[in-house]
């Protein structure tokens, strides 16, 4: 079985860049985006992003933010300002949220041999953006770890679309209260794949009634 996880809920995580006085930039929209820290230090901070598919790469920078240096090359849900006031484009930011989001990279396992529709999740969005695959959604909560992860089944690997799972697996944790959980699987392993032309993702979710998804190259 793939590793043991512990979900990370938004409410759960701490920000690390805190809401100030925000007098400047009240009669401005704010975005949140799942990105990649690229490179943080005394100089500020530098993230990048796809907005969807195979948009072109956007590099935002705070330059008066700095972060923990585990963060670099971590995915995190930035919440900011655009000084240009331009959504999706190259620019100085001003953060004013940052935290942790659920991150790993697809395992490869013959899913036959697993249960990984054990526990449904509440799916609000799913999305590609270039190599990663984004979750927004809700789980049932639990202090205890579980499988949580992006599985492509082995036994599909070389076909042109490979059947790709998303294990949920809370181990037989008692109902509890769902929470808000964002999660980005790197899907490089599978979607770099000499003649793969795409993905066809299965989920168990009690949303959206809709239990596969394809993104096409």
């Amino acid at each position: 079985m793939s590793r043991l996880h512990y979900i990370l809920p938004l409410a759960a995580l701490s920000f690390l860049a805190s809401c100030s006085d925000d007098a400047d930039y009240n009669d401005s929209a704010f975005f949140s985006d799942i990105v990649t820290v690229e490179s943080t230090g005394d100089t500020g901070s530098r993230f990048t992003f796809r907005r969807y598919g195979d948009s072109p790469l956007v590099t935002l920078t705070d330059p008066a933010l700095t972060l923990d240096d585990e963060l670099t090359g971590k995915r995190v849900l930035l919440r900011y300002y655009a000084e240009s006031g331009e959504p999706y484009t190259d620019g100085l930011i001003r953060t004013i949220g940052l935290s942790r989001v659920n991150c790993d990279t697809t395992v490869i396992r013959p899913v036959e041999r697993y249960d990984w529709d054990a526990d449904a999740v509440f799916l609000n969005s799913i999305w590609r953006s270039g190599n990663y695959i984004n979750l927004h959604l809700r789980a049932v909560y639990s202090d205890k770890p579980r499988y949580f992860s992006l599985m492509v089944d082995s036994l599909t690997l070389t076909d042109p679309v490979p059947q790709v799972y998303l294990v949920h697996n809370t181990l037989g944790a008692p109902d509890n209260y769902m929470s808000e959980v964002y999660a980005s699987f790197d899907i490089t392993n599978v979607w770099d794949l000499p003649g793969c032309d795409g993905i066809e993702i299965h989920v168990n979710d009690s949303n959206l009634k809709k239990d596969i998804y394809t993104f096409n190259k």
